[in-house]
């Protein structure tokens, strides 16, 4: 065989091992760059989850009358289930009973929470997780007449208070006592959290069960999707949308 033919194919079989070897080294350095970042991930998620905010249920009441004289709750609600909508093509109009303007018909849960985490809530929200049947409105300073006399819907209400490791709060939800809503399979109300960090966590809870779950993140997305009222406005104009 001439010398070089011999040489071609020797330099062939050599440039061939060494990209063979090459890609070997590629993939095995991929595959080190992969478990480097799936380990930062789990670092990072670690950090995040050694200083979430989380609440704890010191204590819950059993259904009581709704007491007006007592007003010392970070978050006081009340839960109107939706009568019907009318869209006149500028906004849907939302529907509810005037008997939830009687407090004198109202019956409340009152809950004790401590925020037993290791970060300080900047923002905290309750919302109510029927969105088809079901509004949740503010009593502070009598919000919820706005919203029952211009037909609003709404799903959150917001304590803006910053509430710290260790801290105390109060939040009543109330109903009209021939209109209380349970859900048998899941929660029916979640609380939003923003810690220090800009961080959204969710909780749980099983209101008529006096059970809180744990919190988890979230993203500004979910919290955006599940609270917001744009959404389900859509939803409400394109039923096949829910």
């Amino acid at each position: 065989m001439d010398t070089a033919i011999i040489i071609s194919i020797i330099g062939v079989v050599i440039s061939f091992t060494i990209g063979v070897w090459n890609i070997k080294i590629n993939l095995e350095n991929t595959k080190l760059k992969k478990i480097e970042v799936d380990r930062e991930l789990k670092r990072e998620q670690k950090e995040k989850f050694d200083i979430r905010p989380k609440f704890e249920l010191l204590s819950s009441s059993d259904l009581i009358k709704y007491d007006a004289n007592k007003n010392e709750f970070d978050i006081d609600c009340l839960v109107v289930p939706i009568n019907n909508h009318d869209d006149n093509g500028a906004r849907i109009q939302f529907t509810y009973d005037d008997k939830f303007k009687n407090k004198e018909d109202w019956v409340s849960i009152e809950y004790e929470l401590k925020n037993v985490g290791n970060s300080t809530i900047v923002y905290f929200y309750i919302a109510w997780n029927m969105p088809k049947t079901t509004s949740l409105f503010d009593v502070n300073k009598n919000q919820y007449m706005y919203f029952l006399d211009q037909k609003l819907l709404n799903y959150r209400v917001i304590c803006e208070k910053a509430i710290k490791k260790e801290q105390v709060i109060k939040i009543r939800i109330n109903f009209h006592k021939d209109c209380i809503i349970y859900k048998n399979i899941s929660a029916e109300a979640d609380f939003w959290i923003i810690d220090e960090y800009k961080q959204y966590w969710s909780q749980p809870l099983f209101v008529h069960k006096k059970i809180i779950y744990d919190s988890f993140l979230v993203s500004h997305d979910n919290f955006k999707s599940y609270t917001d009222t744009k959404d389900a406005i859509s939803c409400f104009r394109n039923p096949w949308l829910w």
